[in-house]
């Protein structure tokens, strides 16, 4: 399965952008605001649903035919929507819950399905607009749900347990990324080059601005444990450690070097300079609080910009009228126009370079445990393995990826794959977004579940730590999600 040539796209393998979708009131950030509009109503149905093992979880495969539910071994649980497009399965975070964004055979109208584990029932609601990220909050009551805005950007819209907006507003940024604070309701907001703090989701105007930070397209992550969160300062530079007042283009771009990896807390106090970082910076919280994964490009790009931000160029499930990037000067960007940055990552993947360093969150020493810049970072659920996707070096037909792991002493490659296109376009550029939660792990981290193109089409696969690395297909999908522990019914 691993290393097969690039062929032509999978019919329906991202999500197009709705042509009907109801306008809603956002309170824009900063490119105006919209209409209200009337809520969308919802409507529910029976899915098929057994009891399965906790301890191995549940694997969801989503892509141009539908949704399943899978056991480790490629069992068959449950299908949904089998014709119909669906993307961004999003297990809630105690696994009793499944978001995804389900698109008609004959319509571009999105809705958004909620799966409880428990009942075997689907809750539909109609999408105010084709969303492209799911976050639960920590206590599973509330979807942080990401799309396109009205005018542009990025909008964010609260959804309850059921994917029902809680409110007739929302928000609109240039760019938006979200981070759940641990066991508490509030939510941390990138919004542009500016964080600011949500105090109560289900009140959006219930806001503290934390101030300007310079750095765009950067998620946040909260230090699990604490009411702290880490982020990339590009303003303030390396000295008095705290946030500039000022804004304009000058405060990220003139300061772009000089961008440093901070700690703060969300309700004051110190802040904590954790050192330099370079150009864009993916990080991971450890679960214990302690330390945090941080991966960099090469602080040199002579020959050409960083691939990450040449596989970005379109964004979480962007269909051909809407398209995410890390340049606001992109956003208008097509999918045709994304090949050429694609193939240019092709080319950059001939000489891989960056790195992966574990930071010490109390004294800011850095081990490095990759030679090569990470695309994706992922903690096991208890901690003792970091799951790492550097490019593979070589094929020149296909985008390869190669899982690396590191055990607190070593690291180990596991597997390499071609990914889908899917996961290549639509998740892996935004990697420090998709792992505010866990995603790819197996609850008992002996293996991992990610989409992979092999020669018969895209498919579900699973890669096994305890099998020496061994890659097994689980049947077509674009991509594939393991649920947390303790995924399913209750008696």
């Amino acid at each position: 399965m691993v290393a097969a040539a690039c062929g032509d796209s999978p019919a329906r393998s991202s999500t197009p952008a709705p042509a009907d979708w109801a306008e809603t009131d956002e309170t824009d950030l900063g490119l105006g605001a919209v209409s209200p509009t009337l809520m969308p109503s919802t409507t529910s149905a029976a899915v098929a649903a057994v009891p399965w093992d906790e301890s191995s979880g549940l694997i969801a495969a989503a892509g141009p035919t539908g949704l399943r539910l899978l056991r480790p071994d490629g069992t068959v649980e449950a299908e949904i929507a089998t014709d119909r497009v669906v993307t961004q399965p999003t297990w809630s975070r105690d696994g009793r819950r499944l978001a995804a964004t389900v698109v008609g055979p004959s319509s571009t109208a999105s809705q958004v399905a909620v799966l409880d584990m428990a009942t075997g029932q689907a809750t539909i609601a109609a999408a105010r607009r084709p969303y492209f990220f799911y976050s639960w909050s920590h206590d599973g009551t509330r979807l942080a749900a990401l799309g396109p805005g009205s005018s542009g950007g990025t909008a964010l819209d609260i959804l309850d347990s059921d994917g029902k907006p809680t409110s007739e507003s929302s928000l609109q940024g240039s760019s938006l990324f979200v981070a759940w604070e641990p066991d508490g309701r509030r939510l941390l907001l990138h919004a542009g080059t500016r964080l600011l703090l949500l105090v109560d989701p289900d009140s959006l105007d219930d806001q503290v601005d934390l101030g300007i930070v310079g750095a765009d397209f950067q998620a946040p992550a909260w230090v699990p444990g604490t009411s702290e969160f880490l982020y990339v300062d590009a303003v303030s530079g390396s000295g008095d450690g705290g946030v500039a007042e000022s804004d304009g283009p000058d405060a990220s771009a003139g300061a772009q070097a000089q961008a440093h990896l901070r700690r703060r807390g969300a309700d004051g106090g110190d802040v904590a300079d954790l050192g330099p970082v370079s150009g864009f910076a993916l990080m991971a919280a450890h679960p214990d609080g302690r330390r945090v994964a941080l991966s960099l490009p090469p602080t040199q790009q002579a020959s050409g910009p960083d691939p990450l931000e040449s596989i970005g160029a379109v964004g979480p499930s962007a269909g051909p009228e809407t398209v995410r990037t890390r340049s606001s000067d992109q956003a208008g960007a097509v999918i045709d126009e994304a090949e050429a940055v694609i193939d240019q990552a092709v080319d950059q993947a001939q000489s891989p370079d960056g790195s992966v360093d574990i930071v010490d969150l109390a004294t800011s020493e850095r081990t490095r445990v990759l030679d090569q810049q990470g695309l994706w970072l992922e903690w096991s659920p208890d901690g003792s393995r970091l799951l790492m996707a550097a490019l593979t070096p070589g094929g020149s037909d296909s985008i390869g990826l190669t899982w690396h792991t590191w055990d607190g002493g070593e690291s180990t490659e596991l597997a390499s794959f071609v990914p889908t296109e899917a996961f290549l376009r639509n998740y892996l550029p935004f990697a420090d977004q998709y792992t505010e939660t866990p995603r790819l792990w197996a609850p008992d981290g002996t293996a991992v579940a990610f989409g992979a193109r092999t020669e018969s089409g895209d498919v579900s696969a699973v890669a096994r730590l305890d099998e020496g690395g061994r890659v097994e297909s689980l049947g077509t999908a674009d991509v594939a999600f393991w649920s947390p522990a303790s995924a399913g019914r209750e008696e």
